[in-house]
Parts: structure tokens; C-alpha cells; sequence
């Protein structure tokens, strides 16, 4: 498809949106958009801060000089005449009194880090939030619901930990009370699945008509480069036979299989679209895939994320990986974030 043109397209992400990372408040994901905007205990006043609203007129302008754009996904299919997360101008300024809400209507609970994986692309050890920890991010979800609830439309929960596994989002989800969020109308989980099982997911019953997407990282299609390479500490296995249940929840009616490209999973690329394809086709549902490039969250040296960063044009292998992405079939359930030339 033919690129657009980002001035003539608005992203609706900072008008509506904002998400909580390492106790900071940001208006997109921090990866793409990375300018916080404060203590998230005062996301309403940061929500109409001078710095928000130049964010905002970045969008306004066409510049998305705040953006980051060879990060995000958004931008780059504009490059390919995907508009999705965009109005056109002229529809915006139309609708401009539909995104004058005083705070956020999407929220992004990002703020607990505690996961059952230690995957090398995201960190170097295994994370559990206890004691002091713990406490700060209950605090932060009780507080989320004095400011906010009662206007929240949209969560997601989480990016940089698990839900299932983390205690406080854990309890969150099992002891969820609709009546803290009466304009809630969907909830979409960001998880490794692995503990995604129909065990877990009977306990957590009040949310199972809000959950209606989720992306789940998998990094693979084989078994020994889940196992030993992308995902330490999961199995293969009982993440497949998750996968199979979690395709055949009812609500759920967007999936998107993620995949953090790099130098030891990018030759699957081609086998993970067809793994997702084998899981998902024929289920009734929006399903897509997600090849991210890594990034490097302080966990390499800066000679390890060299190797690694095969997305790099200047990587020995980056010709090997533009093969193995022109081998992908050219459809509309697959995103990226790469530089393809």
C-alpha cells in the first residue's frame, strides 16, 4: 500500500491514553514516546501539565517530534497505509470535543515488574515484588481508583511484568469490583500465558466479560529457542496447550502473538506466523502477529545488544532478516516495528 502522509493523520494516543512505568506517568509507551510526565499520584494534574500539552500539539502539527519513529508500530505502517490508532485531520477537528476529557479514558497498568520469566531481551534475573515493593503498587491501584475509575473506559495490564503472575494484579483481577469502574467496557492483558490456564482464569470470574484482547509474548516457534534462548524459565509445552485454551475463551475477540526479533529467534519468523495461524484460524477471532524489534532495557552491554539488535541495517545478519521478513505472507494481520528497506 501507498505511504501517507503523518501530517494528515492524527494519533488519538496522548489525547486519551496514558500509562504507568516504573512509577512515572507517560502518554504512549515509554519505548515510543519517551517523556514522563510525573508521579503517577498525580495523573490528573499531570494529565493537563504545559508538557502534555505539547505532546499533544506535536500530534496537532504533524511534526511527532516527542515520537521515537522507528519504534513504533503506529508510524510505521503509515509508511504502509495502515492507519490503525489514527484519525484523519479533518475528522479530528470535527470530533476535537470528543477528546477534551480533563483525564485519561485508557489506562496502562505497567507498574509491577514482577514476572515469572527472565527472558535476556527484558532482564538479567527473575523479579517478585514483595515487602515495600508490593505495597507501593497496591497503594498505586487504589489510588488509580479515587482518581480515575469512575471515567475509565479502557485498561491494560501490563507490559514489562506478567499479570498472572505478579500478586498485586493477580489480586486485582480476582477480587475486581465493576462498581469502581461504571464506563469500563474492556480490559486487554499483556502476558507470557504461562499461567494462563483454566485453573487461574475460573478464579478471576468478574472480569472475564471486560477481558476482550490481549497480546501474549511467545519469541518462538520451536521449542529449544523458547526453552533456551528467548524465554527462560517457560515451557513450550504447557504454553502451547494454554494457547489452545485461551483461543476458545468466548469474550476474548482480539489476539496478537508477539515476537521480539532478534539474533537468536529472527529465522522463525516465517514458523511463528503459521504457529500463531495453526492456534487461532477457524476461532471467530481478530488475530494478529507482532514482530518488535529489541531494545535494550539496561540488561546489555553495549557489545551484547550489538549482537543481538539484528534489526540493526548495520547488523552482519540484517540481510538475512529483510529475507526472512519478504518470506512472510503480505496480509494485514502482522505488524512490526523494523526498519525493512
Amino acid at each position: 500500500m501507498e505511504a501517507l502522509d503523518k501530517k494528515d493523520w492524527i494519533c488519538t494516543q496522548p489525547f486519551e491514553f496514558a500509562e504507568i512505568f516504573d512509577h512515572k506517568t507517560y502518554m504512549c509507551c515509554p519505548n515510543w514516546l519517551p517523556v514522563d510526565l510525573g508521579n503517577p499520584n498525580n495523573i490528573a494534574e499531570n494529565w493537563q501539565s504545559d508538557k502534555a500539552e505539547k505532546i499533544r500539539n506535536s500530534m496537532l502539527d504533524g511534526s511527532y517530534s516527542y515520537c521515537i519513529e522507528s519504534r513504533c508500530p503506529k508510524l510505521t505502517g503509515l509508511k504502509e497505509g495502515k492507519t490503525e490508532g489514527f484519525i484523519h485531520r479533518d475528522d479530528f477537528l470535527k470530533r476535537r470535543k470528543e477528546f477534551k476529557d480533563k483525564l485519561p479514558t485508557s489506562l496502562k497498568f505497567n507498574f509491577d515488574q514482577s514476572c515469572n520469566l527472565k527472558c535476556p531481551s527484558c532482564r538479567t534475573n527473575f523479579i517478585n515484588y514483595e515487602g515495600k515493593e508490593r505495597v507501593r503498587t497496591e497503594e498505586l491501584i487504589n489510588n488509580i481508583e479515587t482518581q480515575l475509575g469512575e471515567g475509565l473506559k479502557h485498561i491494560e495490564c501490563t507490559g514489562s511484568g506478567d499479570p498472572f503472575f505478579s500478586r498485586t494484579f493477580r489480586k486485582w483481577m480476582m477480587r475486581f469490583d465493576p462498581s469502581l469502574y461504571p464506563k469500563l467496557h474492556s480490559i486487554h492483558l499483556h502476558t507470557n500465558a504461562t499461567l494462563w490456564n483454566k485453573s487461574n482464569w475460573e478464579r478471576m470470574p468478574n472480569i472475564h466479560s471486560l477481558v476482550k484482547s490481549c497480546e501474549i509474548s511467545v519469541d518462538a516457534c520451536t521449542k529449544d529457542t523458547y526453552e533456551n534462548k528467548t524465554r527462560l524459565g517457560g515451557k513450550w509445552d504447557p504454553l502451547l496447550e494454554n494457547l489452545k485454551y485461551i483461543a476458545n475463551i468466548p469474550s476474548l475477540n482480539s489476539i496478537t502473538l508477539s515476537f521480539v526479533v532478534q539474533d537468536t529467534n529472527y529465522t522463525e519468523m516465517e514458523g511463528f506466523y503459521n504457529l500463531a495461524a495453526s492456534i487461532f484460524s477457524g476461532k471467530g477471532k481478530n488475530w494478529s502477529v507482532f514482530y518488535n524489534r529489541v531494545v535494550n532495557w539496561g540488561t546489555m552491554s553495549d557489545e551484547q545488544f550489538t549482537v543481538c539488535d539484528v534489526g540493526n541495517p548495520e547488523h552482519p545478519n540484517y540481510n538475512d532478516l529483510l529475507t526472512m521478513y519478504r518470506a512472510l505472507p503480505m496480509v494485514n494481520n502482522i505488524r512490526h516495528n523494523l526498519t525493512v528497506v
